[in-house]
Formats: C-alpha cells, sequence, structure tokens
C-alpha cells in the first residue's frame, strides 16, 4: 500500500513537471497507481519473459522499453491519467524508476 501512495503521489509531480502527461485529480493517480502495480505484477514479468532473448542481447535496454510500455497501459487503462505519446511514457518512466529509487529503498538485508 505504501508503494501505491508513493507511485500516486510521483504520478502528480511527474504530470506537473512533463509536458504531455495530464492527471486530473487525486482520486485518478491513486487508482492509476493501483493498475500500475497491478500491470506491473502480472504483465510484465510476461512481457519479459517473452522478450528474453532480446534483451539478452540488447543488455537489458528493452527492459526500458517494457517499463514505457507499461506506464502507457497504465495511461490508457486508467481514466484519469493521460500520456500523450508512447515517447513521454518512456521518459516518465525513466524519471518514475530514479525517484522510486529514491523514496524506496531497497529491503534490508540482515547478516547473521
Amino acid at each position: 500500500m505504501k508503494k501505491i501512495i508513493i507511485n500516486a503521489f510521483l504520478f502528480l509531480v511527474l504530470a506537473y513537471f512533463i509536458p504531455g502527461v495530464v492527471v486530473n485529480s487525486i482520486w485518478s493517480a491513486l487508482f492509476a497507481a493501483i493498475v500500475y502495480a497491478l500491470l506491473s505484477g502480472i504483465v510484465q514479468p510476461v512481457l519479459q519473459l517473452i522478450a528474453l532473448p532480446i534483451n539478452f542481447l540488447s543488455l537489458g535496454l528493452v527492459n526500458f522499453l517494457i517499463s514505457g510500455l507499461i506506464l502507457y497501459m497504465t495511461s490508457g487503462l486508467s481514466s484519469g491519467m493521460h500520456i500523450n505519446s508512447f515517447w513521454t511514457a518512456l521518459f516518465m518512466s525513466a524519471i518514475l524508476a530514479i525517484l522510486q529509487s529514491m523514496f524506496m529503498p531497497a529491503k534490508k538485508r540482515y547478516r547473521d
């Protein structure tokens, strides 16, 4: 739930700074964050598995494209969020990944 709220906040912030991204309200950002979480959990692993050979040859650049596609699909499935083009979604995906790494630290590893 914490990740969904952080993503909703980041969607609102990025919509303010990136031209071509529109989020109508806080509730639509929250709904878009839920859709994004569902697509990231269900569709993204399937796409990564299908694109595994190409991903191996491109040294991981296909994961970047898949992340942009997931964000663009989120825009299409949620009525309150709109992204103008795939390239805008790709740019937003890169910025979102950087901001997520700052706001959502990695899991703590405990030593024995």
